[in-house]
């Protein structure tokens, strides 16, 4: 995983406007919107990439707050600093190196723990989640953003279309640029993440498991993408 993303950091960004046709950024604002940001909460980015949610938060608190954006990728990271470096939110932003499967932080650290898009590329889906709840303070949330499977019959074909054969197709092009021989190429891997990944009931039925409360989601698109929600229950209460 480190590999393919590191491969595709630097027009990382382009290439997500260019194959969602620009809903890609609608997608982001709406979920920014609705993670409830404060001023002076400390915030969690999982798997943050290049940055864009961890800026886009940091603009929400103002001068006060923190944001810590953790990746596995050293490539979508350099980017991300390269922003922070021009950006005046970029100062609130810091950004870290590490598995998301086994966080370099301390239980209960942050307000609000996020995620976007970036679910699909875990190894243990459970444990990921069990890892965003355990480092969120209890009454604090998990909310993530992430693919998921059209409840429109109208969009179900299209997506299916679009997603196991253009996506890929667009993945072989890409691999002129930044593929290796016999390598997963970057934009096939999308493909690939979104076979076997639970729909948005199911992965809601996950975050409850794994400790959360008041779980929810709302679909978006006709159910192309998904937000999800959660809160790591008080000191005695239960999930």
């Amino acid at each position: 995983m480190r590999d393919v993303f590191d491969a595709i950091a630097r027009p990382y960004d382009r290439m997500n406007l260019i194959i969602t046709a620009g809903v890609f950024r609608r997608w982001e604002r709406f979920f920014v919107q609705s993670l409830g940001v404060r001023p002076g909460m400390r915030v969690l980015d999982v798997a943050c990439g290049t940055g864009e949610l961890s800026f886009a938060v940091a603009r929400l608190m103002g001068d006060r707050g923190e944001v810590v954006g953790l990746d596995l990728s050293q490539g979508m990271l350099a980017v991300a600093r390269e922003k922070a470096d021009r950006r005046p939110e970029g100062r609130r932003v810091q950004f870290v190196e590490g598995n998301a499967l086994h966080m370099p932080f301390a239980d209960g650290e942050f307000d609000l723990v996020m995620s976007g898009f970036a679910l699909r590329n875990f190894a243990d889906l459970a444990q990921a989640i069990r890892e965003m709840v355990r480092v969120t303070r209890p009454g604090g949330r998990v909310t993530t953003l992430e693919l998921s499977q059209p409840v429109n019959p109208f969009l179900a074909l299209p997506y299916e279309f679009y997603f196991f054969h253009v996506v890929p197709w667009v993945g072989r092009v890409a691999e002129r640029t930044w593929g290796k021989p016999g390598g997963m190429t970057p934009y096939a891997w999308l493909a690939t993440s979104l076979k076997g990944f639970p729909g948005a009931p199911a992965l809601a039925e996950v975050m409850r498991v794994e400790g959360l409360a008041n779980v929810g989601f709302r679909y978006l698109t006709g159910g192309i993408v998904a937000v999800h929600w959660g809160e790591k229950p008080l000191a005695g209460d239960k999930a």
